[in-house]
């Protein structure tokens, strides 16, 4: 069995930006779960005063990483362009091993990047009960 792979990306949200964030993070959540049925979860969650926001997304292995990367730069369009006016990364941590594509790209940013690469162990349920 192949190791999963978690992504936790943080994002300060920028002044007066949530309501552009909002409809841009649902257009990418609509594109991603009807284009990778791979992905175990794709998540976006804010604070209370919505100024920031932490993305997670669990992937089954490395593979999936790269396939989401792809499928975000098929489907970009102009309204993904305003991102960067959204959002400021704050940090992004790897738990599991990215590929070297991502890490490289996040190296570059001007954010902290935790990385821990080496899986124990552990189970996911698609159902609880």
């Amino acid at each position: 069995m192949s190791a999963p792979l978690i992504v936790i990306s943080t994002f300060r949200v920028k002044e007066g930006k949530f309501e552009d964030l909002d409809r841009y993070y649902k257009k990418i959540t609509e594109i991603v779960k009807a284009n990778e049925p791979q992905l175990i979860a794709f998540h976006g969650f804010l604070n209370k005063d919505r100024t920031e926001m932490t993305s997670i997304q669990v992937h089954p292995d490395t593979d999936s990483l790269d396939f989401h990367m792809q499928v975000l730069r098929d489907n970009w369009d102009e309204s993904f362009g305003e991102y960067g006016q959204m959002l400021e990364v704050i940090r992004v941590e790897y738990l599991g091993k990215p590929p070297e594509s991502s890490l490289e790209m996040d190296m570059q940013g001007d954010w902290n990047v935790n990385l821990k690469p080496l899986y124990i162990t552990g189970f996911t349920r698609t159902t609880a009960g």
